[in-house]
């Protein structure tokens, strides 16, 4: 009788989670499709209003979104998958892919924030390849170990179509490295947050100093400047709320304790994190300034024409966070 109790259970939590991740996901889509569609527009209108490495680190957070929500939207759409159906390993392999490319593209902007904000470095073309190479090096060579691992084609002590090793050991290996991928990533993330505000005064004299020679309102300047840098920390955030529910997860299952309920948590919180990338992105003070931008040059039907003035943000002392180039007003 006990035991007819918790199969039920069980298979209460996991319908409740693949319904969850069904109402979710589609929302996740729509969110980094729409960041991902609002940048290519910034870049046809004129490609210097989204030609900072910041904005083009969003994007990748929005792609890795993209392929995370889709893998998991089919995952829990179809999770009937054959177990040993090539379809259910390849679904595994981009949940997988998406979720390592994730983490490790949140890194790469909390690297990014804390070389600009902290150790006040201007970012160069050649710095920008190496946090590229890196982000994608790791990534492939995270998604090809958990492929080593098995982790994708698994039919033992399986619930669905779900990531996971035969292999007992091999099994607690891969939650163990997933789980810390996500730990690394919150630790990240949190230290760039903290680290950063402490650092904040110091980015703004700095930046301000080097146009103290400029004809323009430096109380107003610092305090526009000041709003940007504090609106870019909303992206390491955000990943502070998606990944510690997937990092617990993770853990719990390496020392084989399966926790189902904190698998509803984690299908929250993950197919919330298109949502929160789109709403960082959306309160970003320097987009705002790039939409206005692009509107008043459609506007005025100078497409590709109008000629770009640094008057406010010249890289003498580079601040991503603020345009790169400005239109002349």
């Amino acid at each position: 009788m006990i035991l007819v109790i918790l199969v039920v259970d069980i298979n209460l939590i996991i319908n409740l989670t693949a319904k969850i991740g069904i109402v979710l996901h589609p929302i996740g889509i729509f969110c980094s499709l729409l960041v991902l569609i609002s940048i290519i527009f910034l870049a046809v209108v004129n490609r210097e209003l989204a030609n900072r490495i910041t904005v083009r680190l969003i994007a990748a957070i929005a792609l890795a979104d993209l392929i995370s929500h889709t893998a998991e939207l089919y995952a829990a759409w179809k999770r009937s998958l054959a177990l040993d159906s090539r379809l259910c390993h390849v679904v595994n392999g981009i949940r997988l892919f998406g979720r390592t490319f994730y983490g490790f593209t949140n890194i790469a902007i909390c690297f990014h924030l804390y070389r600009s904000l902290v150790l006040l470095k201007r970012s160069t073309l050649k710095a920008e390849m190496y946090t590229w190479i890196t982000t994608l090096v790791m990534v492939i060579i995270f998604t090809v170990i958990y492929g080593l691992m098995g982790a994708y084609t698994a039919m033992k002590n399986k619930n669905g179509c779900n990531p996971g090793a035969d292999d007992n050991i091999l099994n607690a290996v891969f939650y163990l490295i997933a789980g810390f991928v996500d730990l690394i990533t919150i630790i990240a993330c949190i230290f760039t947050t903290i680290v950063g505000h402490q650092s904040l005064n110091k980015w703004i004299n700095n930046y301000a100093e080097a146009r103290s020679n400029q004809l323009i309102d430096q109380a107003k300047f610092i305090k526009d400047r000041k709003k940007m840098a504090e609106r870019a920390f909303l992206y390491p955030l955000s990943a502070c709320i998606t990944l510690p529910p997937e990092a617990a997860f993770h853990f719990f299952n390496a020392f084989g304790i399966s926790v189902l309920e904190l698998g509803i948590t984690m299908s929250v919180t993950v197919g919330l994190s298109g949502l929160l990338t789109c709403l960082a992105f959306s309160f970003d003070p320097a987009g705002h300034k790039s939409f206005k931008l692009a509107y008043s040059q459609i506007k005025d039907d100078q497409l590709y024409t109008q000629s770009v003035n640094d008057n406010i943000s010249e890289s003498t002392v580079h601040i991503p966070l603020s345009m790169k180039k400005m239109y002349s007003k």
